[in-house]
This record gives structure tokens, sequence and C-alpha cells, in this order.
């Protein structure tokens, strides 16, 4: 009701939670750096190891962030956006971060000495995927710019397609050419990761739009 709307509008509204999901962004774009690193080739295991520790800080950090949105949640009347999308962003933000970070530790569980081919361009792609996620999400402040949101957004979509495509090609490539299972299920649980990783992404562009959506 309108009613019910001007209230909320006349109501002093909870500012920080645009705060929280821009630093859970950027949190994200932060693990995705550490995971291109983790993912490029010609680097030995022990360097390898270290982006793994910087993901797992990282995590803790993340981990923070969506406590404090989901405190403020609770004590806030009045949100800044629904509260259900405010919940479902900041989610989704902490889920890529988590899925970066259990995806890069299969290197040091696994003691991966190589990676699979395809790991650091699906990395980069994740990567390039995140930027776009933290840029969109900076944009919610104000909702001034809807278009060149959802423009970000595409571009996730985007990403996750086009990871889609290079993981079918190196997991064809994969069972055609690998004589060593044990090596074959290593590095295709490691792939796998990285795919769901873009897929998770994907969802988090999706849970920006239904905030356009919902604004425009």
């Amino acid at each position: 009701m309108w009613i019910d709307r001007a209230i909320k509008w006349l109501l002093p509204r909870e500012e920080r939670f645009f705060d929280l999901l821009e630093r859970g962004a950027d949190k994200a774009v932060e693990a995705s750096d550490a995971l291109v690193q983790a993912c490029a080739q010609g680097v030995n295991l022990s360097d390898r190891t270290v982006q793994v520790q910087r993901l797992r800080d990282i995590e803790h950090a993340a981990d923070d962030v969506i406590r404090e949105v989901y405190e403020g949640l609770n004590k806030t009347f009045v949100t800044p956006l629904d509260r259900s999308d405010i919940y479902a962003l900041a989610t989704e933000l902490e889920n890529v971060v988590d899925r970066m970070t259990s995806t890069a530790s299969h290197i040091v569980v696994h003691s991966m000495e190589d990676l699979p081919a395809g790991a650091d361009e699906l990395s980069r792609i994740i990567a390039a995927g995140a930027v776009h996620t933290r840029d969109a999400v900076r944009m919610l402040r104000g909702l001034k710019n809807l278009d060149q949101i959802r423009v970000h957004c595409v571009a996730v979509h985007r990403a996750e397609h086009d990871g889609d495509q290079v993981f079918r090609q190196q997991i064809g490539a994969m069972f055609r050419d690998y004589k060593d299972a044990i090596h074959l299920i290593k590095h295709k649980e490691f792939l796998e990761g990285l795919e769901y990783t873009l897929d998770v992404l994907d969802d988090v562009a999706c849970a920006v739009e239904n905030i356009v959506i919902k604004n425009a």
C-alpha cells in the first residue's frame, strides 16, 4: 500500500548495508586474484599453497561480513533494500568466496604439482566475472543507473557461458588423453570446482538483477 511506502520513505534507513554488500563483493575480487595466482601456469606447489592460505584468510573476512549482515538485519527496522534481497545477495557473495577457497584447497589436499589444462583460463574468467559483480554491487547504492548495472550482470552471465565452453572442452580432452584414473579424477574435480564457482557468480548476478527489477 502507498501508506506503507510513505512510512518507509520517512523513516531513517540503515545505509550501512550497502557498505557491507560492497565489502562482500570486494572480498570476492580479492579471492579471485588469489585464485588466479594459484592456478597460474608454471607455479610450484609451494607458491600455490601460499595463495590457498591467502584464500582461507579472505574467506574468514567474508564470514565476518555475512555475520554483520545477518546481525544488522535482525536489529534494523527499515532497510534500504528489501530484507530478503539483502540476505540473498550477501549470502551469494559469501558463497562465491567459499567456493573459490574450497576448489583451491584441492591443490593442498591432493598435493597437486600440476593443474589441469584450462584451470588458468577458467580462473581468469572467474576473476573477470568477480570484477563485474563488484561493479554492479557498488552501483546498487542509490539505484540511479540501473541500465549499467544490467550491463555488468550480462557480462557475468557471459563469463559463466564462456567458462562452460572451456570446461566441456577440457573434460572431453581429459577422457580422451588421460591414462591414469587417479590423475583424471583429481583434475576433473578441480575443473568442476572452477566451473561451479562460475555458476555461483551467475547466481550473484541474478540476485542483483532481482533487486534492479524490484526497484526499476
